[in-house]
């Protein structure tokens, strides 16, 4: 049988360019005028929005100003609906007796439902939603006891469990989405009110959100709205179109860096357009053509053909 050739151990023991190397300083020439260049942009696109967690900010004309995205409220309803996931991932798939660390897990949350269900009356619900979170803390605090009591539980208690919070978990969910989207729309439209027809058509926006952020982020929901782009709900993600307005920087929560990257997509844009007579060309790797040629020839096979868009309801 032949012997697989191996590639010598110092092949790849150091493949980063040497210090001393001139092409690394070329390549480090490259990265400071871009870096410079990318300030410039930023400096000079109009007003730019970004969100960050609780927070937007908007910088406009060398200023930079400050407006909720979200209030406490968005917060009480997700941390309510938070428990009976928490309820399931500890018990899901679990048999037999309790071991001490769950018992121990288990009267903790006991405890914290007990302390949460008294502090309903401070937290100023409508009747409506007090009734639900009662609903929820009441219902978790039953199967916490009744797991605790008999040291174990019937998956069948569960499921019922599970399926009986799902009506009260989307009506939470979706009182929090309306706290964010009317919280978010009295700060910008009192924006814009201030702003030019000119710089309200220049408007950009970030929501920095977390990785593999779900579609339908709400955030990016509604700039897509306001600020005329294209608007698919639920199904709406950051897909590759020329001119966008609406980013998502992906797990980064830091205000500068998600500035910077509506300033990278507007620079690549130009250079994409000057280059490869593409504005989105640098919206993929610049290596991804090549390597699609090369692996389509090693492994006899073309690449799959992008999904069709899902078709709306009518």
């Amino acid at each position: 049988m032949a012997e697989c050739p191996v590639a010598p151990a110092s092949s790849s023991a150091n493949a980063a360019l040497d210090p001393s190397d001139p092409l690394l300083a070329l390549n480090e020439a490259f990265r400071g005028a871009y870096a410079e260049r990318r300030k410039a942009v930023l400096d000079g696109m109009g007003p730019v929005i970004a969100q960050i967690d609780d927070l937007l900010i908007l910088r406009r004309g060398g200023q930079r100003f400050e407006g909720p995205a979200r209030t406490r409220r968005y917060h009480e309803l997700k941390a309510i609906d938070h428990l009976p996931l928490a309820l399931h991932v500890l018990l899901a798939d679990r048999h037999g007796a309790l071991d001490e660390p769950m018992r121990g897990q288990l009267t903790s949350i006991q405890q914290l439902i007990t302390t949460a269900a008294e502090s309903l009356e401070r937290r100023d619900f409508t009747p409506e939603q007090l009734a639900r979170q009662r609903r929820i803390l009441e219902a978790s605090l039953a199967l916490v006891e009744q797991v605790l009591a008999g040291n174990g539980f019937a998956p069948e208690a569960l499921a019922a469990y599970t399926r009986a919070q799902i009506p009260d978990i989307l009506s939470n969910a979706e009182d929090a989405a309306r706290d964010q989207i009317e919280t978010m729309h009295a700060t910008i439209e009192a924006w814009k009110q201030q702003m030019t027809p000119e710089e309200r058509a220049q408007l950009r926006a970030v929501v920095s959100t977390a990785h593999m952020s779900r579609p339908g982020n709400v955030a990016m929901q509604y700039f897509s709205v306001t600020l005329g782009e294209t608007w698919e709900g639920r199904f709406d993600q950051e897909d590759l179109q020329p001119g966008k307005r609406v980013l998502a920087a992906e797990a980064s929560f830091d205000e500068a860096a998600a500035f910077e990257l509506l300033a990278t997509h507007a620079l690549d844009s130009s250079v994409g357009t000057r280059f490869f007579g593409e504005e989105i060309r640098l919206e993929r790797d610049l290596l991804a053509d090549g390597a699609e040629r090369i692996l389509a020839e090693m492994f006899h096979k073309e690449p799959e053909p992008p999904a069709p868009p899902p078709v709306k309801a009518t």
